[in-house]
């Protein structure tokens, strides 16, 4: 795959119509499998070498950094050093950490720190942590990344994180993967069945509203679905850029979809500002 360089990368983004990138990192580089006295250094020298880099053009790119989720006391203070020593929006994490959810009670600082902080908290899969049916054709990217996504949110809603943190900032790439197309199904099982209720007092999808998307869904019909769901302060322009499966005409993917001037303009840019307070 070819990466750009900085001169180049700019260029994209205009060709593309950005104005400002949010800048994450790439998922090899949430360091989740190997020890913590490994993980968080390395984390510290991801995130310093982030800030060098947002630093060059500082009216261009905004960050999120990366996390040591093997532990949610270190993640919790990696994630304060990034928002105040840094002056990053918030950090990304991948959506499980080796076998655990991220609704794991082990993780419980790390959400009250991003709570507190008002802190964006990206959830960015990496493939389905079971694609031995997705190896072929790109499957465990093409099907397992949304899929994986729909997991994360899944159990962050209905084991109660965002019930017990009703502010966090969770925004999902790829248009939340697929249960921005299916929440009515969420809020049946809760209705229906004692084992979906769980201890949920209300509705799955009255969480599942509290949660950013992105526009990467690539149909302008599902784009639409996004807005009409959950509201257009709730969608936010995304690229995925570098990457293969990136939309590299973006605003024309909103422009496409025939809103009217001011939900165009709250997408492709009014909310991302609102959101990061930039």
């Amino acid at each position: 795959m070819h990466y750009a360089g900085n001169d180049e990368r700019l260029h994209h983004l205009d060709e593309m119509g950005i104005d400002v990138q949010l800048v994450c990192p790439p998922p090899p580089q949430c360091y989740y499998t190997i020890p913590l006295d490994i993980a968080v250094p390395a984390t510290k020298m991801l995130n310093d070498g982030i800030a060098e880099f947002v630093a060059k053009y500082p009216d261009r790119y905004v960050a999120l950094g990366g996390v040591p989720m093997q532990d949610g006391q270190e993640a919790a203070k990696e994630l304060e050093r990034c928002m105040k020593e840094l002056k990053f929006k918030g950090v990304e994490v991948l959506t499980s950490v080796g076998s655990k959810e991220l609704s794991d009670p082990a993780f419980a600082p790390f959400w009250k720190k991003a709570e507190d902080l008002g802190a964006l908290v990206l959830l960015h899969p990496n493939g389905f942590t079971q694609g031995e049916r997705f190896t072929q054709y790109y499957f465990n990217n093409v099907i397992g990344n949304p899929l994986e996504t729909t997991m994360a949110l899944h159990y962050l809603i209905f084991d109660g994180v965002l019930e017990r943190h009703p502010n966090l900032k969770i925004f999902a790439v790829h248009g939340g993967g697929y249960l921005g197309a299916y929440s009515g199904r969420i809020d049946h099982a809760w209705g229906a069945r004692s084992d979906s209720h769980g201890s949920l007092p209300k509705p799955p999808t009255h969480y599942l509203k509290k949660i950013y998307f992105d526009t990467v869904v690539f149909t302008p019909i599902q784009l639409e679905a996004l807005v009409k769901t959950f509201g257009v302060d709730h969608v936010v322009l995304g690229t995925d850029y570098p990457f293969d499966m990136a939309d590299f005409d973006p605003v024309e993917h909103v422009v496409s979809a025939g809103f009217d001037a001011s939900t165009t303009a709250a997408i492709c840019g009014g909310n991302a500002k609102r959101i990061l307070g930039l």
